[in-house]
């Protein structure tokens, strides 16, 4: 996946490829290990392996429950529509047309950071004068104090969005796009996506520690020969969930729970953002405020939209020795018209 950022910050490139690499590895995988342990765990673990018959039943609907929520997560992170920036942040043909002629541009590709300092004022006079007449607010701004403009969609990009190359459009809070559910990770679909994580790490865990009385009880019964089979496929498919688990699935978890703990985005944790009156200013409101932010207003733990705010404006804090311009930020509907 791509996003249209600084090519000479190593720590985003890096951020990227080692998402990139987690996400893509990860689709073959978890398909060949979900139906390989499914098979293992349900007709060897617990109908063969198993005598009793009450603890085969609970064994077996909490692994039909995790795997229920597991799929019901993967299916919202894939069939929930990305979200895209509304209308009103287009800009018209004239100004597009301005901003152009005074950018510089080199193979095709525009590149305002190549401007003179004379064509900065003036983009700069253009982009806040359209955003004016639009009534748009907007917080961050580039290293030149600009409004983010995205020379391939036409618009000005309202705070967190991002331009993905892949799909070839802005996504609203973008974080990255994901080649395994073919399409990107953001406002809309962040949750789900997180979800989708922490139920396979969950549901291998629980295979993980069920599954392990058979191999002890292999030890204990000491029928060396008659249980070898069965021990070889529960042991291998232990040892290769518990190595799953850890990494690359369980890292991935942890990254992307610590991201929302601090309310940052994959692009946000390598090239933060530069919100205008303080350098130092960002998103983190709080842990509690933070996830509440990221999983919405209840039901965490189901995949569900339960959405506090409209992914275009958010709260910021601000550093207390900050002594430049504060803004403030309200929630507000746009059309997506």
């Amino acid at each position: 996946f791509s996003c249209h950022c600084s090519p000479q910050n190593s720590l985003f490139k890096f951020a990227l490829f080692r998402c990139c690499w987690l996400s893509s590895s990860l689709l073959n995988q978890v398909e060949r290990l979900i139906i390989t342990k499914y098979f293992i765990y349900v007709w060897i673990v617990n109908l063969q392996l198993l005598t009793n018959s009450v603890q085969v039943t609970f064994y077996l609907v909490v692994f039909h429950f995790l795997c229920v929520m597991l799929l019901w997560s993967l299916g919202q992170s894939i069939i929930t529509p990305t979200a895209r920036v509304p209308s009103i942040y287009f800009a018209d043909e004239e100004t597009d047309k301005k901003l152009k002629e005074i950018t510089p541009c080199k193979d095709g590709r525009y590149l305002p950071d190549a401007s003179s300092p004379e064509q900065t004022q003036k983009q700069l006079k253009i982009l806040e004068g359209f955003a004016a007449s639009k009534g748009l607010k907007f917080l961050e701004v580039d290293n030149y104090n600009r409004l983010r403009y995205c020379y391939l969609c036409g618009l000005i990009k309202p705070d967190r969005t991002h331009h993905c190359m892949s799909c070839g459009a802005c996504v609203v809070k973008y974080d990255h796009h994901c080649p395994w559910i073919n399409k990107c990770v953001s406002y809309n679909n962040y949750k789900f996506f997180v979800l989708y994580l922490l139920y396979s790490c969950v549901l291998i865990a629980w295979c993980i520690l069920t599954s392990t009385e058979c191999i002890i009880r292999y030890f204990l019964k000491q029928r060396w020969i008659e249980g070898l089979p069965n021990f070889c496929f529960v042991a291998l498919a232990v040892i290769l969930c518990a190595i799953f688990a850890y990494y690359p699935l369980g890292q991935l978890l942890i990254y992307h729970v610590k991201l929302a703990s601090l309310n940052e985005t994959t692009c946000e944790q390598a090239k933060p953002p530069n919100i205008r009156g303080d350098v130092k200013a960002d998103y983190n409101m709080g842990t509690y405020r933070n996830l509440r932010a990221a999983f919405g207003w209840g039901l965490w733990l189901f995949p569900v939209s339960t959405h506090v705010n409209d992914g275009l404006h958010f709260p910021v804090r601000y550093t207390e020795a900050s002594n430049g311009i504060k803004y403030c930020t309200i929630n507000v509907k746009e059309s997506t018209e």
